[in-house]
């Protein structure tokens, strides 16, 4: 069985995909990596940003690793994101960020 097959993921979006909260594998001892906003990564799919992410966390000994965006809104060309914040969407994506981060022993934050 490969690693795509046996992973655990933690996946948070909005139902139609337009959004993401979180994607990663967590762990005991994991690392936690903010970016933007989300491009088109998902479990078993991750994009170069991502990839480097798992990366990094591996190269420093960590069991997992959690990304999370300031903003969750998914788009690969910055012209395409909302010209203002959606109060709804800011306040999903901090409950997700307080929920890991409160739930997370290790602060390592890339």
């Amino acid at each position: 069985m490969d690693k795509k097959e046996t992973t655990k993921w933690i996946y948070d979006r909005k139902k139609d995909n337009s959004s993401r909260y979180t994607l990663g594998t967590g762990g005991k001892n994991f690392l936690m990596c903010f970016g933007i906003n989300p491009s088109t990564a998902e479990p078993n799919n991750l994009d170069n940003t991502v990839k480097s992410v798992e990366r990094i966390s591996k190269r420093h000994n960590f069991d997992g690793w959690l990304m999370l965006n300031i903003y969750p809104q998914r788009a690969t060309n910055p012209n395409d994101m909302h010209q203002s914040c959606d109060k709804n969407l800011h306040l999903k994506n901090l409950f997700y960020m307080e929920k890991y981060f409160k739930g997370s022993k290790t602060k390592k934050i890339l």
